[in-house]
């Protein structure tokens, strides 16, 4: 266990051997309060080279998607292809709670270095594998990407409008709900960890976890549909834009939930109670969904007399869900957003100061904040590895010219 720190995770040191792709989980543990330690390779994580970059201006230090999900780290290189690589992990292992990794299949195996190995080395630690398709399974060594494990999840096809080609969402929500699915089973077995005393493997598939990341709300319709006796499951297609739809307003746009009959009167008396929209027939769901289009045009004709702050306190009021679409400036700016303290302004060495998002969920007792910015490449070799390994400068600088840091 790392020394104790703030947080509910404080006691924890945490290994994240992750690429950018997976280090959204060892962020997510940081920001809980664990001992984060990144491990790159000696030319660094290939998720420095991502746009967008701070100032524009590329660089390794600069990459907005790297900066995000590797704040609350600490960073160390170490060339695992090495023979005194792989020496000076087991020796962090030897220190460590949770080891994170999104190798391609079998690769830590083919550096001895697979879960029994490392079971033997620390019988306490968790070890969490992120993968495109899972350990096993005929697609285990196929590639992946973000866009392919979001379509071949199933979930593209809900993504846009009918009529049209399905749309991917920005970012990576593939790989951040796998992320996001990872951290919780590592919480969960650090939990099982104080009764048992023992470590557990952990693995995780994009492909599978982008769903329930995504769209778990389908699920118990398949798990349903499994009973024989049962319906099968019913066709997915893109209706949000008729279940969930955005209108327009004086300075915006605003996404209205309206689907129960106490929704859809709250609504009504939102814009005004129009004697158009007082007819009895628009109280159905099933009606409404069915003249979607006409209904769209008879109610922007009423959002479009309001602003999106005027609509949300008075869907606020009345009941009923009516959200603001911000831009990115607007929500940043939102008095929502700045009563919560939602950013806070990190400092980091290369690529300057600037708001970061802060955890979404605030907790009295253990908070999770942000306490660093991402690392630079190796800054904290010297601190880990003679600190607290024990190794000299010399040691060290001659490990640096073998190649294995």
């Amino acid at each position: 266990m790392a020394k104790n720190r703030d947080g509910a995770l404080g006691v924890y040191r945490v290994l994240d051997l992750t690429d950018s792709n997976g280090a959204y989980c060892a962020r997510l543990l940081g920001d809980l309060g664990a001992d984060v330690i990144k491990v790159e390779p000696p030319t660094g994580d290939p998720g420095r080279s991502l746009p967008p970059f701070a100032g524009d201006v590329p660089h390794s230090e600069k990459s907005l998607y790297f900066l995000h999900r590797n704040a609350n780290k600490r960073g160390v290189t170490l060339n695992l292809t090495t023979s005194d690589g792989r020496r000076i992990l087991k020796q962090l292992i030897g220190t460590s709670d949770v080891l994170i990794e999104n190798f391609p299949p079998d690769y830590l195996k083919s550096l001895d270095l697979d879960y029994p190995k490392l079971h033997r080395l620390n019988a306490r630690l968790i070890v969490a594998s992120i993968t495109e398709f899972g350990h096993a399974g005929p697609y285990k060594d196929r590639k992946g990407s973000n866009l392919v494990n979001f379509a071949m999840s199933g979930v593209m096809i809900t993504s846009g409008f009918p009529g049209k080609a399905p749309c991917l969402c920005p970012g990576s929500p593939a790989y951040d709900a796998a992320a996001l699915h990872a951290a919780i089973a590592i919480v969960t077995a650090l939990l099982t960890r104080g009764s048992s005393g023992k470590g557990q493997y952990i693995d995780t598939s994009v492909h599978e976890t982008s769903r329930l990341g995504l769209y778990p709300w389908i699920i118990p319709n398949y798990s349903y549909a499994l009973n024989p006796d049962g319906p099968p499951p019913s066709p997915e297609s893109r209706m949000g834009a008729a279940i969930y739809p955005v209108y327009p307003c004086k300075d915006g746009l605003i996404r209205v939930i309206a689907l129960t009959p106490r929704q859809w009167d709250a609504l009504v008396r939102v814009l005004g109670s129009p004697e158009v929209l007082l007819i009895d027939e628009w109280r159905s769901f099933m009606y409404r969904i069915g003249n979607s289009a006409d209904l769209y045009a008879l109610v922007t004709e009423y959002t479009e007399k309001y602003t999106m702050l005027e609509l949300f306190e008075a869907g606020k009021r009345e009941g009923v869900p009516i959200a603001p679409i911000f831009s990115i400036e607007n929500f940043i700016e939102s008095p929502h957003t700045r009563a919560r303290k939602s950013f806070v302004e990190v400092n980091h060495p290369v690529a300057g100061r600037a708001p970061y998002p802060v955890p979404p969920y605030k907790w009295s007792v253990t908070p999770a904040y942000l306490r660093r910015p991402a690392p630079c490449l190796g800054q904290h070799n010297e601190e880990v590895y003679c600190s607290e390994l024990g190794l000299s400068l010399a040691e060290l600088t001659a490990l640096r010219g073998a190649g294995a840091l």
